[in-house]
């Protein structure tokens, strides 16, 4: 009778007549501690929250274009089978492409530059300030997970000190404190792999892992696995020789493998939110034997765009190391899918595999006298554009959409996917209806950086003629990559470029329609982040937008100063200011940015109707 009831839902009762007779007639004893389970059991499945689980799968530094949908040869089968299975969206856009600051608005909502996270500043922290989606869902119930690399905070001290140091260091043990405040349950957190570089002892989970297996020392001798070739000097990029780590131990492998590990251990009766940050295929493109093993032989890639002056061969190394490097995390993510089919979750997980960036990979070699054309922080498709492709309860099969989405706007999705509230200040715009089969809304995508020589706005949209349109607007010049060439002198910052691409007739950017299409340069300015909005031209009559004031983020003392007095920071004379109220339902009892309000270069500003506190 024990097993018969095991098989049946619980709480119910067999509605065999016969069955139901002998149950009755059971003695007194044995009924009632068996109707007490029964009750119990059929009380905790009412309780169970039923709400789906979201599964984020974040490489770093992956382009758009190098996927087995553009290149037959590059094997990324759990790619293509998510786009079989659920929706492909092929102009994906990252608010700012680079690491800390598009990790930050995935985090945060909000667009660059209004988290404050400008550049890859390691010591440029997430403020505590900021409320993250991670808090939202754990506060709603959901059991938040995160593994990699995310970038939002140090781990422990900068230089130098050991992880296990952490008790006497002002940064705990492995940024615990950081990854609890961020809104974490669970969390295996870790550096980049080009940060090993910098210390000399280990300074995070995975670095300590090594150390305890003896492999710490090899781990930092992987750059000496690449070449500086004299044609490209980021010595990231060359790299013919292999990690001398096992499989296991390959960080990548290792983020994944904690993934895993967090998933069967989410407890069953609640949902779950995981977060995959994975540390390739970013440089340094050093490759395991596996890989190599696992590639099937040779392989013969594309060169890239207007570069016939860059080494072929070089190119050929560097192109077969990006593609290993994604191929991997591709299986990877098959591994973790597969860790969600064995608890029985798939069929209610969501799941989206995407890149923070993209890479430039030596395209425009030849047209770049002044940046080198390798890494991000250009406001070309290669470095702005990622791929995307996600599945899930009611996504439909198949679809493929090719309206410009961002992925920022991943942080409101997934708040109302998991049934949380957006907060009305998020910059972040949820792509819910979209993703379940809605039509697209002809939202702007902007992606912009404004730190150093890199300071451009772009925004792309479909415009009256159907086409996808881009305007790029940079101060000084639009950088075709991270770094000077060797000996080249800074741009004039003075000085304005302006570029204007159709993408549907132009998708490798090759003609600037600036000047010729002025009508379709207008409609996109006023989607520009605001520091970009004039495009360094004087608004034309009757024409484009009015210049908008520079955004000025307010320092954290000013903002937290403000939130304790329930008022503004100190106001410079034009600009925006983020207004943050003190909340008391945070866990650390922090301020929450909860506003950005817009100051125009006038006397005086009032907060509301009759409010003594003015900003003069």
């Amino acid at each position: 009778r024990t097993v018969c009831m095991s098989c049946r839902p619980h709480g119910l009762l067999p509605s065999n007549r016969t069955m139901r007779g002998r149950w009755l007639r059971a003695p007194q004893p044995l009924l009632r501690p068996l109707l007490l389970i029964l009750a119990l059991n059929g009380s905790a499945l009412a309780a169970k929250d039923a709400r789906p689980n979201v599964v984020l799968l974040m490489s770093d530094q992956w382009r758009a274009d190098w996927t087995s949908f553009d290149l037959p040869k590059l094997r990324t089968e759990t790619f293509a089978k998510m786009a079989a299975e659920g929706t492909r969206f092929t102009r994906a856009t990252a608010p700012a492409p680079l690491c800390n600051p598009a990790r930050a608005s995935l985090a945060t909502g909000l667009a660059y530059p209004k988290h404050g996270i400008l550049s890859t500043n390691k010591q440029d922290e997430l403020s505590e300030l900021n409320q993250t989606i991670y808090q939202i869902l754990r506060t709603s119930g959901v059991r938040t997970m995160t593994v990699g690399k995310d970038d939002l905070t140090l781990l422990g001290k900068m230089f130098g000190e050991p992880c296990t140091h952490g008790a006497k260091s002002a940064h705990p043990l492995c940024g615990t404190k950081r990854s609890v405040q961020l809104g974490f349950d669970d969390f295996g957190r870790c550096y980049g792999k080009e940060f090993v570089s910098y210390v000399t002892n280990p300074v995070d989970p995975y670095m300590d892992a090594l150390d305890k297996c003896g492999s710490f020392e090899k781990y930092k001798k992987e750059s000496e696995a690449c070449n500086l070739t004299g044609v490209i000097s980021d010595k990231g990029y060359t790299c013919p020789g292999l990690s001398e780590l096992k499989k296991e131990n390959f960080i990548d492998d290792w983020i994944a493998l904690k993934a895993q590990k967090f998933i069967a251990e989410a407890p069953e009766d609640k949902p779950f939110f995981l977060q995959v940050n994975y540390a390739g295929p970013h440089p340094p493109f050093v490759v395991t034997k596996a890989m190599i093993d696992a590639r099937g032989g040779p392989r013969e890639w594309p060169l890239a765009h207007n570069s016939t002056s860059l080494d072929a061969e070089a190119q050929q190394l560097v192109r077969e190391n990006y593609a290993l490097l994604i191929e991997n995390i591709d299986q990877l993510n098959q591994d973790i899918l597969d860790a969600i089919a064995k608890r029985g979750d798939l069929h209610k997980t969501y799941v989206c595999m995407f890149s923070d960036h993209g890479e430039m990979l030596g395209d425009f070699w030849d047209r770049s006298p002044i940046f080198e054309p390798f890494q991000k922080s250009s406001p070309y498709q290669a470095s702005v554009s990622v791929p995307l492709v996600c599945i899930g309860p009611g996504v439909p099969a198949g679809r493929v959409v090719e309206d410009p989405v961002s992925t920022l706007d991943l942080a409101s999705t997934v708040l109302e996917l998991m049934g949380a509230t957006v907060p009305p200040f998020f910059d972040s715009a949820s792509m819910k209806d979209l993703l379940l089969g809605g039509e697209h809304d002809n939202r702007p995508t902007v992606s912009t950086l404004d730190y150093g020589l890199h300071r451009f706005s772009t925004a792309q949209r479909r415009l009256e003629d159907g086409h996808i349109w881009k305007l790029s607007c940079c101060k000084g010049v639009c950088p075709l990559g991270l770094d000077l060439r060797s000996g080249a002198a800074p741009p004039d910052e003075t000085d304005w470029e302006r570029q204007l691409f159709d993408l549907t007739e132009d998708p490798l950017e090759q003609r600037n329609l600036y000047e010729s299409r002025p009508k379709m340069a207008l409609a996109l300015r006023p989607a520009l982040q605001s520091n970009f909005a004039s495009c360094g031209e004087a608004a034309e009559a009757g024409g484009g937008p009015t210049p908008a004031p520079p955004v000025v983020v307010a320092k954290q003392a000013d903002a937290k100063q403000a939130g304790q007095a329930g008022r503004m920071p100190s106001k410079p004379s034009s600009g925006f200011l983020q207004l943050y109220h003190a909340s008391s339902d945070a866990d650390d009892g922090s301020a929450f940015l909860q506003e950005t309000w817009a100051v125009a270069p006038q006397p005086s500003r009032c907060l509301s109707e009759g409010d003594a506190t003015c900003v003069a």
